[in-house]
């Protein structure tokens, strides 16, 4: 009997090794030395090795485009009334574009514990750098969210394309979620084996003509993750959407939930969008369904960087529950305010909120000669009407609604630590670029927010890569250019000091030719190094660790190239330019450097597209009322009609018949 118990136990732990395994799909082969945190196999093997009935069942909500005074409130409510185990509201994912978004919205999304992520700035399919990083800049500079926070990415559309994907992996973004995942697939095979979150070191596996753009296993990008838009099918698995489903939406996102939690326990995604829940029928039955999701044990609502967290560090449910109660409900005090606290903006009806006094300045209030509008002294809002006193013939406040222009609302909420930046300090103009990369072992998000400081203009104010196996910083320019120099301040001594200049995105650039090897930069001490390389990777290396305070590269842009005929002779390589020290060391030492600074990690960068169109939302369909444009409902019925087709070609594919 003994022998017989160990027999099956040998089986089941087999079973379980071989459910870990990455997909099987044709090109897609991912190393066994691809382990969290840094890289994940594509997988519906349950992560850590952990069983089903050990593992959290993890569900994502998240919501599209703008944060309004109409959009924010009802996913609010539907966060706000329901709760995690250890007690706290649950959160929710926002996907957010700068058009009609109130950044003072923003600001109470993300102190309610909620996820801020990029959706582009004016939601443009097929968008580029300036899009998709330019939300990333506007929701920091303007709404003060952290930089190192805004990690994620959804495509407009759902339209997604590989070029989006590079400009994620070189400007810090941490994942993106803009690829449909049905069932059966090679990646997802069945309803109770859906694939999990997964890094795009060794491509992407996913069947992406089932999808609303292209992907391929040859597209490789260390360190950025996939979360999957996991599709909601019927009983015969039909696919009927990704976003916003019709009809009893609790019966729809209660069978996709029965199916992940009697099965891989792969998370459960619930991709909405705020206007299609202001139906107030929607509504409640979306509480209905996320009560039952509740009602279920080790049940958690979480946002898409929370899960990313757990899959890299997976843990059974037992101890995520203790880990969660450990960090409590407090709201984040990582975020700048003007006022230097937080506190809830005012619909000031007839006024505008300050940020500076956390209160509404009303229409004429301080103006004697004009009626206007006084503060509530209980809401805050302008809505008590100044009146006449004849008295001193003026336009006054009611006496319970007087106040001082500089009377402060004395609002209580989190303080958060601010620096004002000084002036650039380093005697040039911002280094323009197109991206960053450096090494390390956190994720992009922290390690972009990390490389800025050496863009920054600030000589006191430095990026460090400290990784014991060598470390490098590459700037990735806004297009090719014949370098003349690089300006380089540091503030520990590099001896070691290696610049590779070219067009090469592999390898964190270091493919590329040198354009001088074996600098000695000394710390705190600004130096010119003259370099003819051409490209627009331009990567500092070293053996050692590199605290680079400072980089600024001057030459002038390339005309366009255009590859030769055939049979045409390829011109010399670039020249090595001369440098301070080590001027004339053979290309072997280079070489030697490569080959260790290979293994430190980091990843490979690649060009952006400028390129923009228009296509068919793909997360709106069959969407009454959303749109919010009144010429939307014209070409309604072409819209379903082509969504329709498509959901029949993904179906058919599938070998699913409807």
């Amino acid at each position: 009997m003994r022998a017989a118990v160990a027999a099956l136990a040998l089986l089941a732990a087999a079973c379980l090794v071989s459910a870990q395994e990455p997909v099987q799909v044709p090109g897609y082969n991912c190393p066994a030395t691809c382990l969290p945190p840094k890289c994940k196999c594509a997988s519906y093997g349950i992560p850590g090795g952990l069983t089903p009935g050990e593992v959290p069942q993890f569900v994502v909500l998240t919501n599209d485009d703008a944060i309004t005074v109409t959009t924010k409130p009802v996913i609010m409510d539907i966060t706000k009334s329901a709760y995690n185990p250890q007690g706290c509201a649950i959160p929710a994912t926002w996907f957010v574009s700068q058009n009609y978004t109130d950044y003072h919205l923003v600001q109470e999304v993300y102190m309610a514990n909620h996820e801020i992520a990029s959706h582009t700035l004016h939601h443009v399919a097929d968008p580029d750098l300036l899009q998709i990083v330019g939300m990333k800049l506007w929701l920091n500079q303007t709404a003060h969210v952290p930089l190192e926070k805004i990690r994620g990415f959804r495509a407009p559309f759902l339209m997604h394309t590989p070029e989006q994907r590079k400009i994620l992996q070189e400007n810090g973004f941490t994942y993106d979620s803009s690829i449909p995942e049905p069932f059966p697939t090679a990646t997802s095979p069945d309803e109770s084996n859906r694939l999990w979150p997964y890094t795009m070191d060794n491509g992407l596996p996913q069947r992406c003509d089932l999808g609303t753009g292209p992907c391929s296993v040859n597209e490789t990008l260390p360190g950025l993750w996939e979360v999957p838009m996991w599709d909601v099918q019927n009983d015969a698995g039909v696919v009927l959407t990704n976003m916003d489903p019709q009809g009893n939406i609790a019966e729809a996102y209660k069978r996709e939930f029965d199916r992940s939690y009697n099965g891989n326990k792969a998370p459960v995604g619930v991709y909405i969008h705020a206007a299609w829940l202001m139906d107030p029928t929607r509504a409640a039955e979306m509480k209905e369904f996320i009560n039952y999701a509740l009602g279920h044990e080790n049940t958690w609502f979480v946002t898409m960087s929370e899960l990313i967290d757990w899959v890299k560090k997976p843990v059974d449910a037992t101890k995520y529950r203790k880990l969660r109660e450990k960090w409590g409900c407090e709201a984040p005090t990582d975020m700048w305010f003007a006022s230097g606290s937080f506190c809830e903006s005012v619909a000031c009806v007839n006024g505008n909120f300050t940020d500076t006094t956390c209160s509404c300045t009303c229409i004429a209030e301080y103006v004697p000669t004009q009626a206007g509008w006084c503060a509530d002294p209980t809401t805050g809002a302008c809505t008590i009407p100044k009146v006449w006193n004849d008295a001193n013939k003026a336009f006054e406040c009611p006496a319970q609604a007087q106040r001082s222009p500089e009377q402060d609302t004395g609002a209580e909420a989190v303080q958060s630590p601010w620096v004002d930046p000084a002036a650039a300090n380093c005697g040039h103009p911002l280094q323009d670029f197109s991206g960053l990369g450096m090494s390390g072992t956190q994720d992009n998000s922290a390690l972009y927010t990390q490389a800025l400081r050496a863009v920054d203009g600030l000589c006191d104010t430095c990026a460090s890569a400290t990784d014991a196996r060598g470390n490098y910083f590459t700037v990735v320019l806004p297009a090719a250019m014949s370098i003349t120099s690089i300006q380089l301040t540091v503030g520990e001594d590099i001896w070691d000091g290696f610049i590779f200049v070219g067009d090469s995105s592999s390898d964190n650039g270091m493919t590329n030719p040198a354009c001088a090897m074996n600098l000695s930069l000394e710390k705190k001490k600004q130096l010119s190094v003259e370099c003819s390389g051409q490209g627009k990777y331009v990567t500092l290396a070293s053996a050692g660790n590199i605290t680079l305070c400072d980089i600024y590269i001057q030459g002038y842009e390339l005309a366009p190239s255009y590859p030769p005929p055939a049979g045409a002779a390829a011109g010399p390589p670039p020249a090595i330019g001369e440098t301070p020290t080590g001027a004339g060391v053979g290309g072997a030492t280079a070489d030697a450097l490569v080959d260790q600074l290979l293994g430190g990690g980091g990843g490979s960068f690649a060009t952006t597209s400028d390129e923009e169109g228009s296509a068919i939302d793909h997360s709106r369909v069959g969407m009454d009322g959303v749109q919010a444009d009144p010429h939307a409902g014209d070409g309604a019925q072409q819209l379903i009609d082509l969504a329709n087709a498509e959901l029949a070609a993904i179906n058919s594919a599938l070998g699913i018949k409807n």
